[in-house]
This record gives structure tokens, sequence and C-alpha cells, in this order.
């Protein structure tokens, strides 16, 4: 019988010990490395220490290299998250327990879409703050179809309950995997030799009596035909009823960015972070906006009557500044109004896997998967200012009677629409894969396989209730036309203007739009996009000779890919006449063709000052082509490589270090996706430091060039033997300079470099004739340089306590050193202000701790982000330089520290049964005040639950 069938023999009978014992080894000693830490499944936190030095059964290839590798020869750092985290922490989707380390920025889930379309209740990781789109997501060691329109991959749609590992790179790995291995690489490792069943059911809800979410999951696995066969399948349900608006929780309103106009007028800055705030503007009614004059604060309430609004207290010599302190609309202002603080979303995952082995050398594979993720979100209450017209057939008769009294014609009217409320909008995103594949081995040494991927991503949103600015204005200019009120588009004398649609509506006072007049304003809309990938891929490793340290084993591969997008959309949404949500069609494809060689040498091996010492390296040549109907062909050649040495002086010491070029081609939807619409604020420094609401435009840039990285690392790891044998210790040092980046700069980042002087960034801020900006094209560009610099560190410890149990320690930090993007330092800024990019905190920190004793296990986990600074590109009373009178001044650049404590249990009750509980935390610490655009506070980083209790119980039979 052939080596490859050995042992698959081998690890069916040993059912997890041997394949323990092997992780080890493969693993390394690196707590980075992940030889069995407290995260790596629960069978191996008790493998005895001696493991790591002993011959592995079988070959393992660690995610980071192709090469089939045994004992602590990777010269990559890797995390492990195995399924034991997932089980201790709760968690049903994979996704938020990696977005807990401290390595990952949560930039994508449901707490950050509040009134973003898109996917809704996508989970996209980050790693290291570069961006989703960096960050290379496999299943076992294949690509995975992209499942977002920005190209990336929603986790909702991997099996978590099936998750036996996932395998994180923290360095660059494009020589080994391609394009977006920038930040690094995770690698999801399914359990495929499930036999029997197991399941779950679980529920939770927050303290304040909402959130609720839901889960089921079970997977089911035999053998067949004498064990040559085997089959599983598994599926999963989760439903999160989401949270309600910034006012259903207390620390939310208090937090919004105020503007003081000129910056230092009476003594104060440019900015103040209070609340709640009111409005200057607008009101829910609608409210007369005026410098002076008999019509200047007049609102109206919903019969049409007027009374004198409430400003509050406005800072500055702006009469109408966009936000006051307190006033009439500080209970409930549109800029908040009915934005959910987290949506609902559904989730639905289905899978099956099969091989046989064919013949004693080869064996054959089928994995089906699909996923649904299904999310509604509301977007925020349109506004507008209007002018009205003395002859308005709704104006009220007080209100004409004071224009008639001192000859005014015509009026400004600042209205929010909270009374048709921000547009719904359902998203649906689903993901069909299969992959089929071959491997087997050549001889006892040399191992092959093959792969073909087709998988298709059909996302859908559709949109109600979206205002139509266009239309807005036409509707409430109505006028009195032959005894009916008519829209004036439709009475003057201009028949090119006219609008056969168009219905009057009274903007005068909250309710009074007639559902005829809402339904013309607010219509719906729709995107459709469908992806579709192909992938053909073929590898081949194995012993060429023998050096003094072990075999030269090399790696090598092909791979052509195909990524073809398709979409449509409604024409008010490719015209971005809606309000928010405008998607676009998409339409384009890209294909690519690569090869890559890798080799690891083991020079020396069990010598004096050198227990090991290995040399790897790698090379990946890559061709794209890409193609679109409205963008002429092109094509791009790339070259990556990797070059890597480790070296062990003693069997509790080792050292590594990685030099890699790495790059990310720009994806369909950056090259041929969206350019959407939105609403943002900024700061105009050409205005005094005046705040302003613009047009946002953001999304693709056909003429987008590869990003190319160059990417230090360089680790120590620590793992004594004797009484501290499960002691691991390990820092690694990572430097990743990114340049011609794909990214945007944001909208204040635009304005602010254009002001001060860089012209080219000019050509996207647009300015009336007035000099008010009216719109900023936040589209994304080559322009930008990434830094990244910094520490991981890994700290796993585990005690025997005898009687008493036995206790796993591990605790996670990442320290940065630098974050800069466009030249504009990111370091230690924890807020997240409308119209800029978020950052990342000084450090942070993740600690765990779980005793097991008989039947029953505690777990505790801890996280702490420190305190940290506002927006660093604005200056506090803390910080150097700071002057009330500087256009970016602000009274308070701080974010507070931040500390969760959750607390857990488990009893089994038997082999079979297990109940558990979780609260999160413990002490429902309120997040810190940070004014955002999503509510009060960072969501980014913060989360808006407060304590969360769950309750499950999980069965294997």
């Amino acid at each position: 019988m052939s080596s490859f069938c050995r042992a698959q023999r081998v690890r069916r009978s040993l059912a997890g010990g041997c394949a323990s014992i092997a992780m080890l080894a493969a693993v390394g000693v690196h707590a980075q490395d992940t030889q069995a830490t407290a995260e790596s499944a629960t069978q191996e936190q008790s493998a005895p220490a001696s493991a790591a030095s002993e011959p592995a059964p079988a070959e393992i290839i660690v995610t980071g290299s192709r090469i089939a590798q045994t004992g602590m020869s990777a010269p990559t750092p890797v995390t492990v998250v195995g399924e034991d985290r997932l089980l201790a922490r709760a968690e049903t989707n994979v996704g938020d327990a990696l977005n807990e380390l401290p390595s990952f920025r949560a930039l994508t889930t449901p707490n950050t879409q509040q009134a973003v379309g898109g996917n809704i209740g996508a989970r996209v990781l980050d790693l290291r703050g570069l961006g989703a789109t960096r960050t290379l997501v496999l299943v076992d060691g294949k690509r995975f179809v992209p499942s977002t329109t920005q190209g990336t991959i929603d986790v909702n749609l991997i099996p978590s309950l099936l998750v036996k590992r996932v395998e994180i790179v923290t360095g660059g790995a494009s020589a080994a995997y391609g394009s977006d291995a920038v930040a690094g690489v995770v690698n999801f490792i399914l359990d495929k030799d499930l036999e029997g069943f197991k399941g779950s059911i679980q529920t939770g809800i927050s303290d304040e009596g909402d959130g609720a979410e839901h889960s089921i999951q079970a997977a089911w696995g035999t053998q067949f035909a004498d064990g040559r066969g085997h089959f599983q399948i598994a599926g999963e349900y989760n439903k999160s009823e989401g949270l309600g608006d910034c006012y259903t929780r207390d620390w939310c309103p208090k937090e919004q960015l105020i503007g003081n106009s000129p910056a230092g007028y009476d003594g104060l800055p440019a900015s103040i972070r209070g609340g709640p705030a009111g409005t200057g503007t607008l009101s829910s009614g609608g409210l007369i906006v005026a410098s002076s004059g008999p019509l200047r604060g007049l609102a109206f309430n919903p019969d049409g009557s007027t009374y004198n609004y409430d400003y509050g207290t406005i800072y500055g010599t702006n009469p109408s500044p966009l936000f006051t302190a307190g006033g009439s609309e500080s209970g409930r202002n549109g800029f908040l109004d009915g934005i959910l603080l987290s949506p609902p979303v559904e989730r639905i995952v289905a899978y099956a896997h099969g091989d046989y082995e064919l013949t004693d050398h080869i064996k054959a594979g089928l994995d089906l998967s699909y996923g649904r993720v299904k999310g509604m979100v509301i977007g925020s209450d349109a506004r507008s200012t209007l002018t009205i017209q003395r002859d308005n057939a709704y104006l009220p008769g007080s209100v004409a009677a004071i224009m008639d009294a001192n000859a005014i014609s015509s009026f400004t009217l600042g209205r929010a629409f909270t009374d048709l409320g921000g547009a719904i909008d359902h998203s649906k995103n689903e993901t069909y894969r299969a992959v089929f594949s071959l491997e087997g081995d050549l001889s006892e040494s040399w191992k092959w396989d093959a792969s073909y991927e087709f998988g298709r991503n059909k996302f859908r949103q559709d949109y109600s209730g979206n205002v139509v600015a266009s239309r807005v204005a036409k509707a409430a200019d109505a006028v009195e036309s032959n005894g009916s009120i008519v829209c004036r588009v439709n009475a003057d004398a201009d028949p090119s203007n006219d609008d056969p649609a168009c219905v009057p509506i009274n903007v005068f006072g909250s309710g009074n739009i007639s559902d005829a007049g809402a339904a013309y304003i607010a219509p719906s809309g729709y995107q459709a996009t469908t992806l579709t990938e192909h992938a053909v891929a073929a590898n081949l490793n194995g012993a060429l000779f023998a050096l003094p340290g072990g075999d030269f084993a090399i790696a090598a591969g092909a791979e052509f890919r195909s990524d073809h997008a398709s979409g449509s959309a409604d024409d008010l949404s490719t015209s971005n006449a809606f309000w928010s949500f405008n998607g676009q069609a998409l339409t384009g494809t890209i294909e690519v063709v690569e090869g890559y060689l890798e080799a690891n040498a083991p020079i020396l091996s069990g010598v004096p000052f050198a227990e090991t010492l290995e040399l790897n390296g790698a090379v990946r040549q890559t061709h794209y082509n890409r193609s679109s109907p409205d963008t002429a062909s092109s094509s791009v050649d790339a070259t990556t490589w990797k070059a890597g040495l480790v070296y062990a002086p003693t069997d509790f010491l080792r050292f590594r270090v990685t030099r890699s070029r790495d790059i990310r081609a720009p994806n369909l939807t950056e090259l041929f996706g969206p350019v959407s619409l939105g609403r943002t604020t900024v700061v105009d420094p050409a205005n005094d430091g005046a705040q302003i609401q613009v047009n946002a435009y953001s999304g693709a840039n056909g003429a987008l060039d590869p990003e190319k990285a160059d990417t230090w690392t360089l680790g120590a790891v620590l793992t004594p033997g004797g009484a501290l044998h499960r002691l691991r210790f390990s820092v690694d040092y990572y430097d990743i300079n990114l340049k011609g980046a794909i990214s945007t700069l944001g909208a204040q980042v635009l304005v602010d470099r254009c002001y001060a002087g860089d012209t080219a960034l000019c050509n996207y801020v647009s300015r009336d004739s007035s000099g008010t900006i009216t719109s900023v094209s936040d589209v994304l560009q080559n322009v930008s340089q990434i830094r990244n610099r910094g520490l991981d560190f890994e700290l796993n410890y585990g005690l025997d306590m005898g009687g008493a149990g036995d206790l796993d320690m591990r605790v996670l930090a990442t320290k940065y050193l630098k974050y800069s993007i466009a030249g504009v330092d990111r370091l230690g800024q924890t807020g997240y202000r409308p119209g800029t990019t978020t950052g990342v905190p000084d450090y942070l920190v993740d600690g765990s701790l779980t005793w097991n004793i008989n039947r029953v296990s505690f777990n505790a986990h801890a996280r702490y982000i420190p305190e940290g600074i506002f927006d660093t590109t604005m200056v506090g009373p803390q910080d150097a330089g700071y002057d009330p009178s500087l256009s970016n001044s602000i009274n308070d650049n701080r974010v507070d520290s931040y500390f969760t404590f959750d607390l857990g249990f488990t009893f089994h009750a038997s082999d079979r049964f297990e109940f558990y509980g979780l609260v999160n935390n413990v002490f429902d610490t309120d997040p810190p005040a940070a004014a955002s655009a999503q509510g009060g506070t960072n969501q980014v980083y913060f989360d808006p639950y407060g304590r969360y209790f769950k309750i499950g119980a999980r069965v294997t039979m």
C-alpha cells in the first residue's frame, strides 16, 4: 500500500491522537507559529512537551509555505485559532472570533454597517488594518469565490461548525499564494474526517432586552466502501435581530461634533465634542433658515402652525450652524434618527464533502457549499434645503402675511424628512461553490494535487422609500393652477421642464406629505451583481536530495483563474440620484495565469549551536488580462518573491527572518465597479473651518495599477523545557511598506491636502461659484502609501493542578509602531470622525484563561484598548501646538481606554452532551465617547451591545 493511503489509514485509526502530535510538530514551538497554543483544539493542550521534537507520523503543509514540513521550519509567522476558541467564546460565526484578535481590525461587520448599503451583515477580515482587500482568504488552501461587491470574502459563508482550525499568516505570502496576500493569509482548515453526528443550539440577548440572536448547527459524516470513501454534510442557520437606533442607548446621542466658526471665537476651538446636539439648518417639520429678519427661526408644527425654534447654544458667529448644543431637535435629530446601531442579519450555510481512494496512490474529492446572508439597514433621513416662493400653494397664511408685510418673495427652508424615515435597504448575498480535487503520491517523498473550482456569487440589494433630491425640489415647489395644486414645472411656460409624474408635496410640518407625494419623491431602486470564478490549479512537492540538516525540498505549481462580474441597476441609481444606496452596474473580467517555485534547504540540524538552520525561498510570476465593455482591455505582469531564514541555536530558542515582495492587483470592483453617491461632513479650512454636509462620491477607478509591498519579519520564540514545558513565548517584528496603494484618502484628507497646496488632489474637490464645497470624489487611487510596522507578542502557559484541575492561559498582543496612510499618521487613533479613515490603537491586548475541573470548564476572556486619539489630523489641548484659532482645533482629542471582561462555563453532562453559558461585558462597560458616522462611538473597536448573555447546548454522537 502507498505511503499516501497508509497515512490516510493512520489518520483515521488514531482519530486525533497522532494528528495532534503531528500538528505540534508541523507548526513548531513558536506561539505565533501555532505549536500547541491554547487555541489549538482542546485535545492538543495536554500533549507532552516532547511531542514537538518527536518525528511526526504524517507531513502537514503549514499555511505560509507550499512545502510539506515537520518540525520547526516554517519561516513565516503563523497564528492558529482552534475550534476551542469558538467553543469557549460561544461564537457561531468564526469571523467574530477572529475579529477579537489583536492582529485584526473589525472594519466590516454588522456593527459598522448602520446606514451603508451593499452586502449587509458581511464579516470581512482585515489583517493589520491594511484593508480587507489585502488579506487573502483560503479554504483548505484554495481560493474562495469573491462574495462581496468589493471582491473580498464574506466569512459568513464558511461553515463555522466544521472549522478545525484557522491558520493566519501574519506576513507577506504572495509568492506562495498569489495576489492579495500583502497583509497575510487566513486559511480555514475544515474537518473532513467527521464520523457520526454533532450539533449545537444557542440563543442570546442583551441586558437591554434587544439584540436577540438564535443559532442552530448540525453535521454528520460516515465512511463507506470499507473505509476507502468518506462523506459528510453540514448545515447552519443563524438569525440576529440587531439593535435599534442611537436613541436606544443612553451613551450614544451624548456625543456629536459641533462646529465653532470662526475657529477661536470666544476662546473655543473649531470643533467641540458634546451633545445631545440639535440642528441649526433644519428641523423635522421644517425650519426657516435666515441670518436675520422676521422669518428667522420659525419652525413648523405638524398642523402647519409655527413656533419659535430653540437653537440651543450656538458656538461662533454663524447663525445657522450644522449642529448646536441642545435645542428643539436635540432629543431626536435628523442625522441620527432611525439609523440602526447593528442591522438584523439572517445567515444560512450548507456544506457537503465526499472523497474516495480511487487507487492506493490517488484520492478524489468533491466539496459543495452554499451560503446565503440576508440583511436590512435603514438609511439616514433625507435632508433638503429648499427655496420656498411666496406663491407656494401650501404656505401657511401666518407666514404669508409676514412675507407680504416685509416684501419677502422667498425664503430657505431646511427640512429633515423624519416623517418618511430613511430608505429601507434589503440585501441578499448567495454563494455557490464546487471544488473537485485529486491528490496522490508519486513516491514516498513526492506528492501532487490538482483541483478545479467553480464559484458563483449572486448579490442583490433592493431599497424603498429612497428620496431623490431633484424630485423633492420640484414637488415642494407647489403652486395653484386652474383650481388645483400642481408642481410649478408643469404650470410654467417652459414645456421642456415638465414632469408629468410630479406630485406636489406639503413640506410645512411633519406628516403632511401625501402617500402619492411620498411615492414620487422616494421611489424604489435596486442593484444586482453576479460574480463567477473558475480556477484550475496543480501543485507538486517533494525532496530532491539530502543536505546535512535534512532533505532539500521544493514545491512548484501553476494556476489559471478567471473572475467575471456582470450587473445591473435602476436608472436613478446609476445616475446617483438617490439620497443613499446608489448601486451601480458592474461588468468586467480578470484572467490570471501564474506559476511558482518554492524551495526549503535545511543546512544544519542537531549540531552544537545549530539545532536548526534552514533557508527558504519562493518566486511567483503572474500575468493579468483585464477587460470590460466600457474600458479598454489591458494586461499587466508581476513578480513576487520571498526569502527566509530559520535559526535555532538550541531546542528552546528559535529565531527567524523573512523578506518578501508582495503585490495586490486591483480587483473587479476596484477597476469596473460602482461609483456611488453618499453624504458626509467635512470641515472646510478655506471657509474658517466651517462644517459642511457635502455629496461624497466613492468607488472604482479603471486606471488602477497593482500595488507593491516590501515586507520584513523578524521573530524569536522561547519554549523552555522541564517544569516550564508548557510555557511558550514569542515576539515578532514586522515592517510592511506598501507603495502605490489602492485606497481612498477620505473626504476630509482630500479637502485638507488640496487646501495645503496639493493641486492634483484639488481635482477631486468641487466648489460652487461662491467657493463653497459641493462634492468630494473620494474614489480609489494609487496615490496612497501605507506604512505599517509593529510587534506581535504571544504568551501561552498551562498548569496541571492535580485534583484541582488544569489551567491554560493565553495572551495575545499587538503593539503598533507606525501606521500611516498617504502621509497621514493614524497611529493611536481610536476615533472615527466622519469623512476620515479609521486608524489603529497604540496596542491591543486579548487574554483568555480556561480552568478545566472534572465535568466543568470555566473560561474568562478580557480585551483591552488603551486611551487613544480622536483624530490624529486634529489638535486638542492635550497635543503640542494647540491653538483654538486653528481650523483643525478641537476641545478634546482623546478617546478613553476600553476594557471588557467576559465569563463563561461549560458543563459536560456526559461524553455526548454539554451545556454552556456566557456573559460578555460582565461589567456592562459603555463604549467610550467618540463621535463618528456610526453614532456616539467608533464601532470598529467598541461594542454597542453592552452586557450580553448566551446559553446553548452541544451534542456529539
